[in-house]
């Protein structure tokens, strides 16, 4: 399998108007904001991104990231394999008020006229497609980690925290 490296930096606006292409494999290790997130930073990102101009006129980049992060589920606190698709359509904006006359096809890419990093690029769009709590989808698998699933007589039995006021209360009727 050819793999191809990504140029550091890339001109969004130039990447569209030449009808662009960008293939190849990102290192995970370089995408600091995301590895602080996993635990572990092996791996890469495999990105397949094509810029150009819609028959509106909007220049825009669209593709696909792929790839796969060890996060920690917060049920169990064990290793997760949590798989990656990511469909990238950004839509090149110079300005917030461009963004927000933006066709609905596209998510808004604040752009500079000038070069801005492949991998903050990625990055951006990884992140964004991270679960917010992960778990793995079946408990079984947390149950594999040593989780166990709460005692059902503590479920069914009605928690009351402030019961033991209730004691006080005639208590302080008396003393009036």
């Amino acid at each position: 399998m050819l793999t191809l490296s990504l140029p550091d930096k890339l001109n969004p606006w130039q990447l569209a108007a030449e009808n662009g292409r960008l293939t190849g494999d990102l290192a995970l290790t370089e995408l600091p904001r995301l590895v602080a997130l996993l635990d572990q930073s092996s791996g890469a990102v495999s990105v397949t991104l094509t810029a150009g101009m819609d028959g509106q006129g909007q220049r825009f980049i669209a593709g696909h990231l792929r790839t796969t992060v060890e996060l920690t589920c917060q049920r169990c606190l064990g290793s997760l394999q949590w798989p990656l698709d990511v469909t990238v359509h950004l839509g090149l904006v110079h300005s917030e008020a461009e963004a927000d006359r933006l066709s609905g096809d596209y998510e808004p890419l604040l752009a500079p006229d000038c070069a801005m990093t492949v991998a903050d690029l990625v990055e951006d769009e990884l992140l964004l497609a991270l679960p917010q709590i992960p778990r793995h989808a079946d408990r079984r698998e947390c149950e594999a980690h040593g989780y166990g699933a709460p005692d059902a007589a503590l479920i069914t039995e009605q928690r009351r925290p402030f019961g033991s006021l209730a004691s006080l209360l005639p208590d302080s009727k008396r003393s009036r």
